[in-house]
C-alpha cells in the first residue's frame, strides 16, 4: 500500500479523501444542528416567564457565535480540498505549540529556505478553545503534524492517518485589505499557491 506522503498530491491518497468526507459530514452536521438548537431556544423562551429573558438572551448570543463558527467550518471544506489537490503531505514537518493567547502555532520550514521556519496560527478567539487543535496541543497530546501547502500562504494540517484536517492561512493570503506576499517567493510557488486558493498578487 502506498503511503499518503508518497502521492504527488494529498488528494490522490484514498485515506485523505475519506478523512475529508468525515470532516465534511461532521462540520455540515454541526452547522445544520444550529437550526433545531434555535427552535429549542425559542420554545424555552415561550414556555418560561418573561423575566427569564435576561438569562435566555446571553444564551442566544452565544448560540449565534457558535453557529457562525460552525458555518465557517463548513465553508472551509472547499478550501481544504483545494489545497489537498495541489500539494502533497509532508509527514511530521510542522512543529506545533501552544501560545499564551490560547492559539495554536504551526511552525513549518520555508520551502525555499528550509533553515528558516514560517509560523501560522489557529484559535485564540471566543469559542475556539474546545477545538481539537487547541485542546490537543495545550495538553501535550500533539507536538507535530502532517502539512500540505505553502506556509507562506495557505496549508492544511492533520494528525497522522491523516485525521483532524484543518485549513490554516496567512492573513495576507486571504484578506483583500492586505497586500499579498511576493518577496522571496518563486513564480512557480506563487502559481501553486494561487491554485490552492491563496491571494498572491499580480505577476
Amino acid at each position: 500500500m502506498t503511503s499518503p506522503v508518497h502521492y504527488k498530491t494529498a488528494w490522490e491518497d484514498p485515506g485523505t479523501r475519506r478523512a475529508w468526507r468525515r470532516t465534511a459530514m461532521f462540520r455540515c452536521a454541526a452547522a445544520l444542528g444550529c437550526v433545531p438548537a434555535f427552535f429549542a431556544w425559542l420554545f424555552a423562551v415561550v414556555m418560561t416567564p418573561v423575566w427569564l429573558l435576561v438569562l435566555w438572551m446571553p444564551v442566544l448570543f452565544a448560540g449565534i457565535w457558535y453557529a457562525l463558527l460552525a458555518v465557517a467550518g463548513a465553508a472551509s471544506l472547499t478550501g481544504i480540498r483545494r489545497v489537498l489537490r495541489v500539494y502533497p503531505w509532508q509527514a511530521g514537518l510542522a512543529e506545533v505549540r501552544s501560545k499564551k493567547n490560547g492559539s495554536t502555532q504551526f511552525l513549518v520550514p520555508d520551502p525555499e529556505r528550509p533553515e528558516k521556519t514560517v509560523g501560522l496560527e489557529y484559535g485564540g478567539g471566543i469559542g475556539t478553545g474546545r477545538h481539537f487543535w487547541v485542546r490537543a496541543v495545550q495538553s501535550g497530546q500533539v507536538t507535530a503534524a502532517w502539512f500540505a501547502g505553502d506556509p507562506r500562504y495557505v496549508g492544511v494540517v492533520a494528525t497522522p492517518g491523516p485525521r483532524n484536517l484543518l485549513r490554516i492561512a496567512q492573513r495576507e493570503a486571504t484578506d483583500w485589505r492586505m497586500s499579498p506576499r511576493k518577496r522571496g517567493v518563486s513564480p512557480d510557488a506563487r502559481a501553486r499557491a494561487r491554485a490552492a486558493g491563496a491571494r498572491v498578487g499580480e505577476n
